[in-house]
């Protein structure tokens, strides 16, 4: 290592396993100027792989792309994945060079640029500078350019924080995309939960997720969209319409939630992609909750007034029957006010609380037992 008054290095010897792995994909191929792009290349990565090892920094130089021989036979790169950090470009650089070349390859995608002098002998490198970032299309840099190593410490740990900071932002899911038929990874469709389960699991679990009915079973149908119909003041003649219509009628003109999210459920049984049957999505969350065995569904419906309706419900999946005791659902505004609290008790098949909100209106949820804590976000 070399300290100046203006600049520090860090200089490498070259070793014979230095060498041996530059030859090794070198000879892989038949170009002399190619062959010696990658053997140069190599050599660069290895000292400054050297360097990060003495920082404490782990890399991953199997899986960068400098090692896969297809993206070496096309483009000129050379970088080095760092663990938690990301891709740094190394940059080989020889005896009385002024400028370092980056090809426009590497412009994208890195998190700073490492400048190598190797000496004539190629016996030793040293890591003369880097830069945090490119000067946009700039492909050669003057060497007086560069940030002293010396500063690299800090650069490297104000970039990890700031990674951590991106890290800990919430991911939100957008429901008003789910009414679009665009869904978050994670959450799958109801049926597709059930598949997952074993078989005495997924009857136990259908047996409980709504009330089942027979969708070929149409006087049953029509007698339970009576019972709900008699509950509202339209009087209306359910003999002409279809039951799918009815319950997108009922869905659309009732001002009782509970009545809504009763026909919503009865439409997904006997026509699931109807467009007026809304959108809902159940994800485990099980292993977040330590090991809790239980799945969190949630579902969103417009409404008349163009609000939109949510239902959010606790199921007990795996080998359980009821949600665990003590088991609490929160809904929480976006101040982190809790506006809804439910707690599950002994022997309950799930628990739930509708609410309706606004376009844009953002939310979480949190699911609680003793310890353990699970909380989801989201913009209606």
């Amino acid at each position: 290592m070399t300290n100046s008054a203006e600049t520090l290095t860090f200089t490498v010897p070259l070793s014979f396993s230095a060498h041996s792995l530059a030859q090794q994909y070198s000879k892989q191929h038949h170009q002399p100027e190619k062959a010696k792009q990658v053997y140069l290349n190599t050599l660069a990565i290895y000292a400054v792989e050297h360097y990060f090892k003495c920082m404490g920094f782990e890399s991953d130089w199997e899986n960068s792309d400098s090692r896969n021989l297809i993206v070496q036979k096309f483009l000129d790169i050379a970088d080095l994945n760092i663990k938690n950090l990301g891709k740094f470009e190394c940059r080989p650089v020889l005896t009385h060079a002024e400028v370092f070349t980056i090809p426009s390859e590497a412009w994208e995608n890195r998190i700073g640029y490492v400048a190598v002098q190797l000496n004539s002998s190629l016996r030793q490198a040293t890591l003369l500078g880097f830069l945090p970032q490119l000067a946009p299309e700039q492909e050669n840099v003057p060497l007086k350019d560069l940030h002293s190593l010396e500063e690299f410490p800090d650069y490297l740990s104000e970039k990890r924080k700031q990674l951590q900071q991106i890290a800990e932002i919430p991911k939100i899911v957008h429901l008003e995309n789910w009414l679009n038929n665009i869904f978050d990874a994670g959450w799958l469709a109801v049926e597709e939960l059930i598949r997952n389960q074993t078989p005495s699991m997924a009857f136990r679990f259908r047996s409980i997720a709504s009330a089942r009915v027979d969708p070929n079973d149409t006087h049953s149908i029509r007698r339970l969209i009576a019972q709900l119909y008699a509950k509202q003041s339209q009087n209306i003649s359910l003999a002409e319409l279809e039951p799918s219509t009815a319950l997108s009628q009922l869905i659309e003109s009732t001002q009782d939630e509970q009545i809504r999210w009763k026909a919503a459920e009865l439409l997904w049984q006997i026509n699931p992609q109807h467009p007026d049957a809304g959108a809902r999505r159940i994800i485990d969350i099980s292993m977040r909750l330590g090991g809790i065995p239980v799945a969190l569904m949630v579902a969103v419906l417009p409404t008349p007034n163009t609000r939109r309706s949510i239902l959010l419900r606790v199921y007990p999946i795996g080998s359980q029957s009821f949600v665990p005791a003590g088991l609490k659902l929160l809904g929480l505004d976006e101040a982190g006010n809790i506006f809804y609290p439910v707690t599950a008790k002994k022997e309950d098949n799930y628990i739930q609380f509708i609410f309706s909100a606004d376009l844009g209106d953002k939310f979480s949820v949190n699911v609680t037992l003793a310890d353990a804590s699970v909380t989801e976000f989201f913009v209606v």
